[in-house]
C-alpha cells in the first residue's frame, strides 16, 4: 500500500510546486515563457528595410517588454501595399515613404510622429553594362538630353524613386511627359530589366542588391542630388493620443541599437544579416551589409525631434509633395489642405 501511494505523493508534490512557480511568476507580471503579461501588443507596419531592424534588434533583447509593450512587426514589400493594409486593420504605427504617408495623412487619421530614416543614397537609377549614359557627361552629371529623351524608365510604383526620376529629368531641362515610364512592384521591375526591357531601371534597399548582382551599373543615387528621401513614423489619431508613453518608449527602445549603427562592428553586421534573414529569408554578405549602412541614415529619438521641432522633416515632405503634385499623385487642394496642417507633425510623442 505504502508503495503505492509513494508515486502518487510525488506526482502531487510536483504539480503543487509548478502551481507555486506559476503563481509566483504572475506575481512577477512574466508567464512561463518569460514573456510579460502585463505588455501589450504594439502593432508596427513597416518595409522590410533597415530603418526597421533597431526594433527588431530591441524585441530579440525582449527590452520591448521591459519597456511595457510586445512588438508585433508586420514586413511588406512596398508603401502602398502598407497603405492598402493600414485601410482594413486596427492599426498603431507605420513606417512609410513620403508618398504612401501623404496618402494616410490625406485621411485626417494620422499624425507623424518621428522620422525613420533618409533613405537618399539608397534609391539608385542603374543602366545596363556599356550604356552610353555611363560615359557621356553633361555639366559633371552623367547623360544628356538626347540620350534620355524617349527612353523608357522602369521604377516602383508610387516610390521616392519616382522623386530621383524627376529632378534628374530637370536637370536636363526634361519632364516625365519627355520619357516613358513603366510601374511595377520591385520585383516584376527587376525581372523585366533581366529580360531586356526598358532602358534603365530605378530601386531603392533592399533590391539594389539585386542589381548591383546583376552588374548593372549605379548612374547616380538620391544622395548625389542632394536629396532628402524620409521615411517617417506614423501613428493612427485617437489611438496615439491615449498612448502616448507606449509611443516615446518604442522610439526610446531604438536608440541604442541607432547609436551602435554609427561605428560598425562585426557583430553590428551579423545582427544586421540575421534580421534580414529571419524576416525575409534573404541573405546578404558582409560587403553588402556595410554598404547599406553607408546608405541610411538613422536618427535617434532626440535627434529627431530636434528635425522635426526645426522644420527640417516639413521642409523636406514639401519638397516631395510638390513633385508628387506635379505628377498628379496628388490634387493641389488636398495638397494645400495637408500643408496648412504642417503634414500632421507632432514631436510631441518623442520628449
Amino acid at each position: 500500500m505504502k508503495a503505492y501511494f509513494k508515486p502518487i505523493t510525488a506526482i502531487i508534490c510536483v504539480l503543487a510546486l509548478a502551481f507555486l512557480a506559476a503563481c509566483s511568476e504572475a506575481s512577477l507580471g512574466i508567464s512561463n515563457q518569460g514573456r510579460d503579461i502585463a505588455a501589450e501588443p504594439l502593432s508596427v507596419h513597416s518595409l522590410v528595410q533597415l530603418d526597421a531592424w533597431p526594433e527588431y534588434q530591441a524585441a530579440q533583447a525582449k527590452e520591448d517588454l521591459a519597456a511595457g509593450f510586445d512588438l508585433k512587426p508586420s514586413y511588406y514589400q512596398t508603401g502602398t501595399d502598407i497603405y492598402a493594409r493600414l485601410q482594413n486593420a486596427d492599426w498603431q504605427i507605420a513606417s512609410l515613404g513620403v508618398f504612401p504617408a501623404l496618402l494616410v495623412l490625406n485621411t485626417g487619421q494620422a499624425e507623424l510622429v518621428g522620422l525613420a530614416s533618409d533613405e537618399s543614397a539608397a534609391n539608385i537609377l542603374f543602366a545596363r553594362q556599356g550604356d552610353p549614359i555611363l560615359s557621356q557627361k553633361t555639366d559633371g552629371l552623367p547623360g544628356s538630353q538626347s540620350l534620355i529623351k524617349g527612353k523608357t524608365f522602369i521604377l516602383t510604383t508610387a516610390s521616392t524613386s519616382s522623386v530621383l526620376l524627376h529632378h534628374y529629368l530637370k536637370k536636363f531641362n526634361l519632364t516625365e511627359r519627355d520619357i516613358n515610364i513603366n510601374s511595377m512592384e520591385p520585383e516584376d521591375a527587376l525581372k523585366a530589366f533581366q529580360a531586356g526591357k526598358g532602358d534603365y531601371l530605378l530601386l531603392w534597399s533592399p533590391y539594389i542588391y539585386k542589381a548591383f548582382d546583376e552588374d548593372w551599373v549605379p548612374v547616380l543615387n538620391g544622395q548625389d542630388l542632394a536629396l532628402h528621401l524620409p521615411m517617417v513614423y506614423l501613428a493612427k489619431a485617437g489611438w496615439s493620443e491615449k498612448n502616448k508613453d507606449r509611443i516615446k518608449a518604442f522610439m526610446k527602445t531604438r536608440d541604442p541599437y541607432i547609436k551602435s549603427y554609427r561605428e560598425p562592428s562585426a557583430a553590428l553586421v551579423k545582427d544586421i544579416k540575421n534580421f534580414f534573414k529571419a524576416e525575409v529569408n534573404t541573405t546578404f554578405s558582409d560587403e553588402q551589409v556595410k554598404d547599406l549602412i553607408s546608405r541610411h541614415a538613422l536618427y535617434t529619438s532626440d535627434e529627431q525631434q530636434e528635425l522635426l521641432d526645426q522644420g527640417q522633416v516639413e521642409q523636406w515632405l514639401s519638397e516631395n509633395a510638390d513633385i508628387y503634385s506635379q505628377q498628379e499623385k496628388f490634387t493641389p487642394k488636398d495638397l494645400e489642405r495637408i500643408r496648412k496642417a504642417h503634414f500632421y507633425i507632432n514631436a510631441g510623442y518623442l520628449t
